[in-house]
């Protein structure tokens, strides 16, 4: 909500900045606000204000003119976005995700309109207040995301998030797993068993027993992903294994991430950066979900049709954290047979299987 004749007129041409400094998953949500305001208004300049290493997820889009990096790590890095921003003269800033610090960088940098929440002591410095309780989890980030637009009259329906690969990733994706042993008549099944630490995320020896079930019982090929730091997780999944898996652990990059993840026929993942990534690529997905309150899926599960999420049979928890976890992991609660049943039934349809 937020007050009667607060309402931004838009002429339509107008220099919009969409501020989102987060994650990955938090980036790929926040793209449907640029599909909207562009299709309402195709003549306005639409930029994203990012952190660095999410950039790639923004390659391609149609709808978004410029990228600008957060740089605004010390004073330097301050008075360096400052200037830019302030030279690109916007009328409108949309802050989807606020901090202080971003804040009092588009006050200072002259932003007409700085569209942002009212809850927070800091909100005197936009002025143009969105009077939303993203903590509540009463629906779905991107739909918060989108609901932000009402300061400016809009109130666009269901956005779907996307990912715009060109020919060449698809294709560089394509010979890349060539030379890794996958043919273009495989059935896939990707495992992502890391996640970015917001979450708790199932053991990964349990990935590895599902790895194996799903082998057995489909003649799948499993891609395993994540960064080279997650090496662990990869030799964990392998502990428990017979067969094997094409082990992609620190060998992409996103977007070339991202093109293989847009070839496999289904994907596993904790809660994290590449589930939103499939999701927004139509990849079924089923996801796992650990019960902190905060970290739901019905604000951050897989958006879209057909993907299954799969979270412990203990109540929410509202003051936990991947931290200070009761039980030490309550992720360990779900079985594999839970998991393999909801990946089965992508499966089946998809080997003509019959189980």
């Amino acid at each position: 909500m937020f007050s009667k004749g607060k309402v931004i007129q838009l002429k339509g041409n107008e220099k919009i900045l969409i501020v989102r400094t987060d994650r990955i998953g938090d980036l790929i949500l926040s793209t449907p606000v640029a599909e909207a305001l562009k299709q309402k208004f195709p003549q306005a300049k639409i930029d994203f204000l990012i952190a660095l290493y999410t950039a790639p997820i923004l390659k391609n889009n149609p709808f978004i003119n410029e990228i600008i990096l957060d740089d605004n790590r010390n004073v330097k890095g301050f008075f360096k976005l400052r200037k830019i921003i302030r030279q690109k003269k916007y009328d409108i800033a949309i802050v989807l995700h606020p901090t202080l610090k971003l804040a009092g960088l588009l006050k200072s940098a002259g932003v007409t309109y700085r569209v942002g929440t009212g809850y927070r002591g800091y909100s005197f410095l936009f002025n143009r207040k969105h009077f939303q309780h993203r903590k509540t989890v009463e629906r779905h980030e991107l739909e918060y995301n989108l609901d932000m637009l009402k300061v400016l009259g809009l109130e666009p329906q269901k956005i779907l998030p996307k990912l715009y690969l060109s020919p060449n990733e698809k294709n560089e994706a394509g010979v890349f797993l060539k030379k890794m042993g996958v043919n273009s008549d495989d059935i896939t099944v990707l495992i992502h068993p890391g996640s970015g630490g917001n979450a708790l995320i199932w053991p990964a020896e349990k990935f590895g027993e599902l790895a194996d079930k799903l082998i057995n019982s489909y003649s799948v090929k499993v891609l395993v992903t994540g960064q080279a730091g997650e090496k662990i997780l990869a030799e964990k999944m392998r502990s428990r294994m017979k067969q094997s898996f094409l082990d992609l652990t620190g060998k992409t990059d996103l977007r070339l991430l991202s093109a293989i993840i847009e070839k496999v026929d289904l994907s596993i993942c904790n809660s994290t950066g590449p589930m939103h990534i499939a999701a927004a690529l139509g990849v079924t997905t089923v996801a796992l979900f650990c019960p902190i309150f905060t970290a739901s899926p019905k604000r951050w599960g897989p958006y879209g049709e057909g993907h299954s999420v799969i979270f412990p049979s203990v109540p929410p928890c509202k003051n936990c954290s991947p931290a200070k976890c009761e039980r030490g992991n309550c992720m360990d609660l779900i079985t594999v047979e839970a998991v393999f049943e909801k990946a089965g039934a992508v499966l089946k349809s998809k080997t003509k299987i019959e189980k």
